[in-house]
């Protein structure tokens, strides 16, 4: 079991630099949340190998900066921008493959949708095979106000393009629409790959983990149960902790929670 941190945790620190920071306090699993689009340049991306390099890290996933587009971008009704689009995340898929990583985040369409469900998971097919030709997987990350927050959505997602469809689990965004987390996790099964972990507590949605209610050991029991084993990673906001060691901090403690 593999746990670390998102550079999405220390933005606007630009992205190199956040990756340097965790890999200089011990971090070794990353996923790279990627801000603009010079940072899917080649060069850009030999010099975050570099750096992982320097720490013996690696990187499981990547994160588009662009999710807010998806819902316009790949699920309206126009065409023509779904095939732009395709052809646009195909930078994400090379970086993914380039570091070594094997998962893309999707956010999907937001609430309500102009598409039939059909035509949605039609559609989310036809990414993850795009992705399938650069070895990675894309998988659809379950987000409040977003037609994913739901897991009867995801589960039919899932009956309708079988198995191969994966989930990354976001804990924030289950509380946010109003979610029992380890209720959302069983629901989702052995689907989830991937998990983005936080905290909370009766008045914060979200907070660095440690210092609300989860049990994270009954986490890891839930998803065991389910037949999974995800990766973890502490996604959260640069208002919820001072310091980035706390970052650190925070990924030795789910270390040593989810210990069996």
């Amino acid at each position: 079991m593999k746990i670390g941190a998102s550079t999405a945790c220390l933005y606007p620190m630009i992205t190199e630099r956040a990756l340097s920071t965790l890999v200089d306090l011990g971090v070794k699993d990353f996923e790279i949340f990627f801000n603009t689009s010079c940072e899917l340049e080649k060069s850009y991306i030999k010099g975050l190998k570099r750096i992982l390099r320097s720490g013996g890290c690696r990187v499981h996933s990547v994160h588009p900066y662009s999710s807010t587009m998806e819902p316009f971008m790949f699920f309206s009704n126009y065409e023509r921008r779904f095939t732009d689009m395709m052809d646009d995340y195909q930078r994400y898929f090379y970086a993914c493959r380039q570091l070594g990583a094997s998962i893309v985040v999707i956010h999907g369409d937001r609430l309500p949708g102009e598409k039939a469900e059909e035509k949605y998971f039609e559609r989310f097919n036809m990414i993850m095979d795009c992705g399938k030709k650069f070895g990675v997987t894309v998988a659809q990350e379950n987000v409040n106000l977003h037609r994913s927050q739901s897991p009867d959505f995801l589960q039919r997602m899932r009956e309708w393009i079988g198995p191969d469809l994966k989930f990354v689990f976001d804990v924030k965004q289950a509380v946010r629409a109003n979610y029992d987390p380890y209720y959302f996790a069983e629901r989702l099964g052995d689907g989830i790959i991937h998990v983005h972990v936080s905290d909370n507590n009766h008045s914060n949605t979200c907070m660095l983990p440690g210092k609300g209610v989860m049990d994270y050991g009954k986490l890891k029991q839930v998803l065991d149960k389910s037949g999974c084993d995800p990766t973890w990673m502490v996604e959260v906001y640069r208002k919820n902790f001072d310091e980035p060691q706390e970052l650190a901090d925070a990924v030795k403690m789910l270390k040593q929670a989810t210990k069996t």
